[in-house]
């Protein structure tokens, strides 16, 4: 016996809340539970069933809460854990569910640990190569940037010198780095026309030995988020910022655009004056690279959909509490993207859109007065056609009870005879009207026979009356 509609219905919204309660529906009891419940026939069983269901329900939203959402992010010393705390700590008060931030220096390791379902959400430099067809990755929102920071270290008038030869005459200090980010500055080198130098000119910044960097000469160089606390070190001992090329450049043909060209993902960035006790001197043009906050296609579209709403209805707690967020831009139509959005971010960014009826509503209104001034006009020829129909039957009708009434005031035979075929040429006419369209095939046409016949026998027995009085 099938389960009926009703408790389909019912079964159906509340597998619908349960997916709603968990991000990664992955729970085989919710899919035994519905089981169970499609396979009881009984009504008497049904019910406790369905019973059972919402308080597995119950139980599963009070335990929601203690399950936590892990974000791995790759970042390059963890110089911006504070402002991944912050963000952590805003997104779980409104979510009311624990958030845990971990930290990986390498890409690939946060896309693979991210596709196995080993976390739920991963923060990745927008300037990844692995997107292929069929990816399951989705991106959820952009976050902050990483920019190239370059910084000369006791090197003097590094400002005026050519950045190829800035970079090929002296030391250079990279930041910790992933795979990708090598990717990133082999096309920075190219687009420069920067030989490459000797790996031993490369060092990290965990391998200088105590302070023995002060009495050097060396170029910093660091694709890193804006408060990396080794360049506000640097830049306290007298490291000098190096821009790209003259700000007034920008939008002209500048070397920037030349780099954007090569790296789409790019996206230009000016450093403003003093932003670090009292440096840079003057705007700094550079460039950017986006994080971007990504998770599995498969993640519940409304968790996506919550935490787009938070960052940005929150924007302003997140500047308050780390002014880095100033640099927030949560609009994803200004970047090319390394994965496609996910459902919860398109249902997002659509939830202000109006409606079809909104938006066309200047065809539509007057595509529908033309339709309604043509009903109208059709249902007003069509009650003035079927008013001249009534108007036929109605002349039918009194011709009919014309003839009866002579009938009873002629009784010879030769006047019977003239009913009989005035009878019979109303009831052509009647029909001829009927084939032709002129009457209508309804129920006054059929007392329209009603009558005729009635008429036609009181004429018949009047007839019959007169022939058997002589007899009498």
């Amino acid at each position: 016996m099938a389960i009926s509609k009703l408790d389909q219905n019912r079964i159906h919204d509340l597998f619908f809340i349960i997916q709603r309660l968990n991000a990664k529906p992955q729970n085989i009891m919710q899919y035994k539970v519905l089981y169970l419940i499609q396979k009881v026939s009984n009504m008497r069983y049904r019910t406790f069933f369905i019973s059972a269901l919402v308080g597995l329900i119950t139980f599963l939203s009070c335990t929601n809460s203690d399950k936590e959402l892990v974000i791995l992010k790759v970042s390059e010393l963890g110089p911006a854990k504070v402002a991944d705390s912050t963000l952590a700590t805003v997104v779980e008060e409104e979510l009311q569910q624990k958030i845990r931030v971990e930290y990986t220096l390498f890409e690939d390791t946060a896309l693979k640990r991210l596709k196995d379902h080993e976390v739920d959400l991963a923060i990745i430099p927008n300037n990844t190569t692995g997107c292929s067809k069929g990816n399951s990755l989705r991106t959820v929102i952009p976050l902050l940037p990483r920019l190239l920071i370059i910084l000369a270290y006791n090197i003097p008038e590094a400002h005026n010198i050519p950045i190829n030869e800035l970079l090929e005459r002296h030391n250079v200090l990279f930041e910790e780095m992933s795979r990708l980010d090598s990717i990133f500055f082999r096309t920075f080198f190219t687009t420069f026309n920067i030989t490459s130098p000797n790996t031993s000119s490369y060092f990290f910044v965990h391998d200088i030995d105590g302070e023995k960097w002060r009495d050097s000469s060396f170029v910093y160089i660091g694709l890193t988020h804006i408060h990396n606390p080794v360049m506000k070190t640097l830049i306290e001992h007298g490291a000098e910022f190096v821009t790209l090329d003259d700000v007034n450049n920008l939008g002209k043909g500048s070397s920037v655009e030349g780099l954007r060209a090569a790296y789409p993902k790019l996206k230009p960035f000016i450093i403003p004056k003093s932003i670090y006790l009292g440096e840079p001197k003057e705007p700094v043009l550079t460039i950017a690279i986006t994080d971007i906050l990504v998770a599995c296609k498969d993640l519940d579209n409304y968790l996506v959909y919550d935490i787009i709403k938070i960052l940005n209805d929150k924007r302003s707690q997140l500047i308050s509490e780390d002014n880095t967020y100033n640099l927030f831009d949560p609009r994803t139509s200004d970047f090319l993207l390394s994965f496609p959005l996910h459902k919860g971010t398109v249902a997002y960014q659509n939830r202000d859109k109006p409606s079809v009826w909104t938006r066309y509503a200047s065809i539509i209104w007057p595509f529908l007065s033309i339709i309604a001034i043509i009903a109208g006009a059709l249902a007003s020829l069509k009650r003035h056609i079927n008013q001249r129909k009534k108007m036929r039957i109605d002349l039918i009708y009194n011709e009919l009870l014309t003839i009866r009434k002579r009938a009873f005031n002629n009784q010879d035979e030769s006047s019977r005879e003239q009913l009989y075929k005035e009878l019979r040429s109303i009831r052509a006419k009647a029909f001829d009207a009927l084939v032709n369209n002129k009457l209508s095939a309804n129920e006054s046409f059929i007392i329209f026979l009603s009558l005729y016949s009635e008429v036609v026998e009181e004429i018949t027995n009047l007839k019959k009356n007169q022939e058997e009085k002589p007899k009498k």
